[in-house]
C-alpha cells in the first residue's frame, strides 16, 4: 500500500487470525463481567410486577395526569435505580469493546449499530426471562427525558461535524428531499394506513392520529445511516445526498409531528391551521438557532476566554444546548433549533475558540452523541424482548410495507425534479435506489412514539410496538442489506473516479467566484453556494469570527510544547493534575 499506510486485507491472514485471537480473550472477559453483574442482580432482586402498560419499567402509569410515577419508598427506588443504571453502564462498556473489535478487524460486514441492536436484545431476554425487567425499568428514561438528554446531543453533533461545503453544494437537493420529501412521505403514510384503518384490514386510526403516525415514521435516522455509509465508503455525492437529507428530514419530521399531532382532539381546524403552524414552529426555531448561535459567538470573539479555557469550554456547551430549551419554551421545535445551532456555532463560533478548547470540545461532543446513540440502539434491541407490546400483525406488516411505499413515492419523482436542474451532476438510478433503500428509521421515531399524544392507551402502544418494528425491520434489513446492494449494483466507492464525482471535486478546488463569471456548467446549487460564500466572506464572517489568533495560537503551542517537554522528563507518564495544569496556564507568559 503507497503511503506507507497499513492494508489490512493485503495482511498474512494467518497474523491477522493471531491479532484477531489476542482480542478475543478481552471480550470474553468483559461479556463475562457482564452477564456477571447480571447474575448477581438477578441473585439478590425478587422480582416484581410492573406497573406501566407500555413497557416494563418500574413505574406505576396514572392515567389521568398520563405519566409515570415510582413505585415503592425512596430508599428501594434508589436501590433499583443504582442497579438498572450497572446493567446498562456495563452493556454500554460491552459495545465499545465490541465496536472497536469489529472497527479493526472486520469480523462482519455488518455496522456497529447493529451490534448494538443484537447486545441490546440478548440483555433484553436475560432481563425478561429472570423476570427483573422492572429492576432495569429504573434506569430507563421516560418520554421527557428521551428528548431532553438522548435525542439532542446526537442532532446537534450531526449538525456540529458536518462538512459545510459539501452540505451546501449540495444544498438545493438536500433540502427538496428533506422538506418535500418529508412530507410527501408523512402524507402518503398516514392517509394508507388512515384508508386501511376504515377498510377494516388494520388498527383503526382516527386522521390526525394517522397523519401523526405517518410524520413520525417519516423520520430517517442519520446516525443508522451514517454509520453504514461510513463503513462502506460510498462516493461522496450519494454520501452527502442521503445523511444530508437524513440530518434535516429529522428536524422536519418533528416539526409535522407536533403541528398533526396539535389536531389530534380538534374540532375541525381550518385548513390553514396546520400550514401556519407549520412554517410558524419550522421559521421560528431556525431563527431561535441563528440568533443564539451569533450570540455565542460575539461573546467568544469580545470576550477573550480563550486565556482560561475551563470557563470558554463549560460556556461553549451551555451555549449548544441553548437554542433546543428556547424552542421549547417558546413552543417550536428544540430538534430544528439544536440543529441550526450546531451548523453556525461550528462555522462561526469554533474559529474563535482556542485551539485547546477546539479540541476539547470536538472530542466531548462526539463522545456525548457516541453514547447517546449507543444507548439508543441498545434500548431499541432491549424495548423489543422486556416491553409488554401490543402486536397488530396487519398493521405492522402494512406499516413496513408503507414505509418502503411512501419513501419511493418521494425520492424517485423528487429525484426526476432535482436532476433538471443538476447540470451535468445527475442522480443516476443506482444512486436513487441506493437513496430510497437507505432510509433506516431509528432513534427520532421510536422516541416520538413514546410520546405519541391522545387519550387513547391502546392506539398508544400500538403505535409504540409498530414503530418498534419498523425501526427493527430498517435497521436489520435494510442496513444488513446495504453492502450486498452496493456490491451487486456495483455503486462507485469513495475512492472512483466518476464523471459526476470529478465534477464536483473539479469545483472543489476552484473559487467559486471564478466559476460564477465563466463556467457553462454550475449547478443552480453551486452557483447558490457561490452567492452564500461571498455574503459569508464579505459580512458574515467578519462580524461574527476572529481574525487569525497568532498570539493565541502561539501560546497554545507553547503549552503543547510543555506538556511535551514534561512527559519527555524521567519517562513518566502525564497524570491529570499536569494537564490540567498547563492547559489552566494558557494565558501565562511561557
Amino acid at each position: 500500500m503507497d503511503g506507507g499506510g497499513r492494508d489490512e486485507s493485503t495482511e498474512d491472514p494467518v497474523s491477522l487470525s493471531h491479532k484477531r485471537q489476542a482480542y478475543l480473550p478481552a471480550a470474553i472477559a468483559l461479556l463475562a463481567l457482564v452477564l456477571f453483574g447480571l447474575a448477581l442482580i438477578i441473585a439478590t432482586k425478587g422480582s416484581r410486577p410492573s406497573g406501566c402498560p407500555s413497557c416494563n419499567c418500574a413505574g406505576e402509569y396514572d392515567p389521568d395526569i398520563g405519566l409515570l410515577t415510582q413505585g415503592g419508598n425512596e430508599e428501594e427506588s434508589q436501590n433499583e435505580l443504582g442497579f438498572g443504571l450497572s446493567i446498562f453502564i456495563m452493556t454500554l462498556s460491552f459495545c465499545i469493546v465490541a465496536s472497536f473489535l469489529i472497527s479493526e478487524h472486520s469480523f462482519f460486514n455488518l455496522p456497529d449499530c447493529l451490534s448494538y441492536v443484537f447486545i441490546g436484545i440478548m440483555i433484553g431476554l436475560i432481563l425478561r426471562l429472570s423476570g427483573i425487567s422492572a429492576t432495569a425499568g429504573y434506569a430507563l428514561p421516560n418520554q421527557e427525558q428521551f428528548f431532553l438528554f438522548i435525542i439532542p446531543p446526537i442532532i446537534f453533533e450531526a449538525g456540529y461535524s458536518l462538512s459545510k461545503a459539501d452540505f451546501f453544494r449540495q444544498s438545493g437537493s438536500i433540502l427538496v428531499f428533506a422538506v418535500v420529501g418529508t412530507i410527501i412521505t408523512a402524507l402518503f403514510w398516514g392517509l394508507a394506513m388512515y384508508l386501511l384503518g376504515i377498510c377494516g384490514v388494520s388498527y383503526n386510526f382516527r386522521l390526525w392520529e394517522a397523519l401523526t403516525f405517518g410524520a413520525l415514521v417519516s423520520a430517517v435516522d442519520p446516525v443508522a445511516t451514517l454509520a453504514i455509509f461510513n463503513a462502506l465508503k460510498v462516493n461522496r455525492t450519494l454520501h452527502y445526498l442521503v445523511f444530508g437529507e437524513s440530518v434535516v428530514n429529522d428536524a422536519v419530521a418533528i416539526v409535522l409531528y407536533h403541528t398533526f399531532a396539535q389536531m389530534i382532539g380538534s374540532s375541525r381546524p381550518h385548513w390553514y391551521v396546520p400550514i401556519f403552524s407549520f412554517v410558524y414552529i419550522f421559521a421560528g426555531s431556525v431563527v431561535i438557532g441563528v440568533l443564539t448561535s451569533a450570540l455565542a459567538a460575539l461573546f467568544l470573539k469580545h470576550l477573550s476566554l480563550s486565556k482560561q479555557p475551563t470557563l470558554e469550554l463549560a460556556f461553549y456547551l451551555l451555549m449548544a444546548y441553548v437554542p433546543y430549551f428556547l424552542c421549547e419554551g417558546f413552543g417550536m421545535s428544540g430538534i430544528m433549533g439544536i440543529l441550526t445551532g450546531g451548523v453556525l456555532l461550528a462555522h462561526y463560533a469554533h474559529p474563535n475558540l482556542s485551539t485547546v478548547t477546539q479540541l476539547s470540545s470536538n472530542y466531548c461532543f462526539k463522545s456525548i452523541a457516541y453514547l447517546t446513540e449507543t444507548f439508543v440502539f441498545v434500548y431499541l434491541g432491549t424495548a423489543l424482548t422486556t416491553f409488554n407490546h401490543s402486536w397488530d400483525s396487519a398493521t405492522v406488516a402494512f406499516a413496513i410495507v408503507l414505509t418502503l411505499a411512501s419513501r419511493a413515492a418521494n425520492i424517485f419523482p423528487l429525484s426526476r425534479v432535482v436532476n433538471e436542474y443538476r447540470g451535468t451532476a445527475k442522480i443516476d438510478a443506482k444512486n436513487q435506489f441506493i437513496m430510497w433503500f437507505s432510509g433506516l428509521r431509528g432513534a427520532i421515531a421510536f422516541a416520538l412514539s413514546l410520546n405519541f399524544p391522545g387519550g387513547n392507551e391502546v392506539t398508544r402502544r400500538v403505535v409504540i410496538s409498530t414503530t418498534l418494528a419498523i425501526v427493527l425491520f430498517t435497521v436489520i434489513v435494510l442496513g444488513g442489506g446495504t453492502l450486498p446492494i452496493l456490491q451487486l449494483l456495483r455503486v462507485e466507492g469513495a475512492a472512483t473516479a466518476s464523471k459526476n464525482q470529478n465534477h464536483v471535486s473539479h469545483l472543489e478546488g476552484r473559487d467559486m467566484d471564478t466559476f460564477a463569471a465563466g463556467q457553462e456548467q454550475l449547478t443552480p446549487d453551486e452557483r447558490r453556494k457561490g452567492w452564500l460564500e461571498r455574503m459569508d466572506e464579505t459580512y458574515f464572517k467578519p462580524w461574527l469570527t476572529n481574525p487569525a489568533d497568532v498570539a493565541n495560537q502561539r501560546s497554545t503551542a507553547a503549552t503543547f510544547q510543555r506538556l511535551a517537554n514534561l512527559s519527555g522528563e524521567g519517562g513518566e507518564a502525564l497524570t491529570p493534575h499536569h494537564i490540567g495544569s498547563m492547559f489552566d496556564a494558557v494565558e501565562e507568559p511561557m
